[in-house]
């Protein structure tokens, strides 16, 4: 059409200015804001862009496999609103971003919400554009949200990725696709403010990265907008008819421009009782029955094995540290107490239990009242939980206290 203006072109773009001059622009846009409002309403600033934060966050944050006491990177931060949900997770967050408003904004932002409880403080890391100040092998995980597409040099992060994240580590990506910078609103944020929309091509990230001394990728399918179904078309779609094919079609157009994506460096380490799945275990108390006087400690044995998947960490643990806990109930089923008692697995303190393996320990429960009482033993990971919301079965045994 006469007059059209012309598409920007993006690998135009990135060489047409230095990565200090990208960098540059980005700051220059945070700091011209005139409201922050916005930026500190993430992820919920407008209902047009909610369901895609949230829903790319809860994808990259199943596959990265988190637990509490994490240190986690996350790459692009700019405001931070996912680094204070990290926080509040229990993760260590070390917030990255070329922007030292952007970073400004994000510390307001814990300010005015900081999380609930005692959670670790988190770390707020100014990027040059090519260098983290930070060690090798120096986090356990990596996160970026829609920031990778807006790097000048893909390459070289990538290397730097990989050189901070520990081997076993996993950095996870939430990214549009190849035709990203073709879009009306790329083109539009390219030309207002000279931002980099870089597409996305997995094929040229993978070869870099496993330069960068990743050794394996995943992607994601799943899509933002649901697909809506009739009843007989639900029912039909579980039964895998036909109705499961407009849910695939859907997906697929959907992932056409989007890539959401997983690159692990090195052997995934052993699952701990740091994670909640996979916690088992079969537990044998001795005796079944007893009866004690009144202000007597009640001696007991038991056979401990674990059935599970997971390392069972030990008391020097703290989070995830595995001992024997109990229940005690009254005869007629109401609660005495919640969490009586946890007994340690080892007097080593720094002792783990593998999967597999079975521990046998003497100990005391402190006194109870006089009067009859059931008390069940579980095994509980500290600040994570017990056993038996897993399946995990209970032992019980029967106390009767003389006056």
């Amino acid at each position: 059409m006469p007059g059209a203006e012309k598409s920007i072109d993006v690998q135009s773009l990135i060489a047409a200015r230095t990565v200090e001059e990208h960098c540059r622009l980005a700051e220059e846009y945070f700091a011209h804001l005139t409201d922050w409002n916005h930026h500190l309403a993430k992820p919920f600033g407008s209902s047009d862009e909610a369901p895609q934060l949230l829903v790319n966050f809860a994808v990259v944050v199943q596959g990265l496999h988190l637990c509490p006491g994490m240190t986690i990177l996350e790459f692009g931060a700019g405001t931070c609103w996912a680094a204070r949900i990290l926080t509040q997770l229990g993760c260590k967050v070390i917030a990255v971003d070329v922007s030292p408003t952007a970073l400004q904004i994000g510390r307001e932002l814990y300010a005015r919400h900081p999380p609930l409880g005692d959670r670790p403080v988190p770390q707020f890391l100014l990027f040059d554009g090519t260098k983290l100040e930070l060690p090798d092998a120096s986090v356990e995980r990596v996160i970026c949200l829609d920031a990778f597409h807006h790097v000048p040099n893909p390459e070289q992060v990538l290397f730097e990725l990989g050189r901070v994240l520990e081997s076993g580590g996993i950095a996870g990506f939430a990214e549009p696709g190849p035709e990203h910078s073709l879009t009306t609103q790329s083109q539009y944020e390219m030309k207002k403010f000279g931002v980099v929309e870089n597409d996305i091509d997995i094929h040229s990230i993978w070869a870099t990265a496993r330069k960068a001394g990743f050794t394996d990728l995943e992607l994601a399918v799943f899509q933002v907008q649901p697909t809506m179904l009739k009843l007989d078309q639900f029912e039909d779609f579980l039964r895998g008819g036909k109705s499961s094919r407009k849910y695939v079609e859907e997906t697929r157009s959907f992932l056409g421009n989007q890539r959401n994506f997983f690159l692990y460096k090195g052997t995934p380490k052993p699952r701990d009782s740091r994670y909640r799945q996979n916690l088992m275990a079969e537990i044998k108390i001795s005796p079944a029955t007893s009866e004690v006087p009144a202000g007597e400690p009640i001696k007991l044995a038991a056979v401990v094995k674990n059935i599970g998947e997971a390392i069972w960490l030990p008391r020097s643990a703290g989070l995830g540290a595995v001992m024997l806990g109990c229940h005690v109930f009254y005869a007629d089923g109401h609660v005495f107490r919640e969490s009586y008692h946890w007994e340690p697995l080892s007097a080593d303190d720094n002792r783990s239990i593998q999967p597999g393996e079975t521990v046998k320990i003497e100990f005391a429960l402190p006194a109870l009242p006089p009067g009859s009482h059931r008390i069940d033993f579980d095994m509980v990971s500290n600040d994570v939980c017990w056993f038996a919301i897993n399946g995990s079965q209970v032992a019980s045994i029967a106390v009767v206290v003389t006056p």
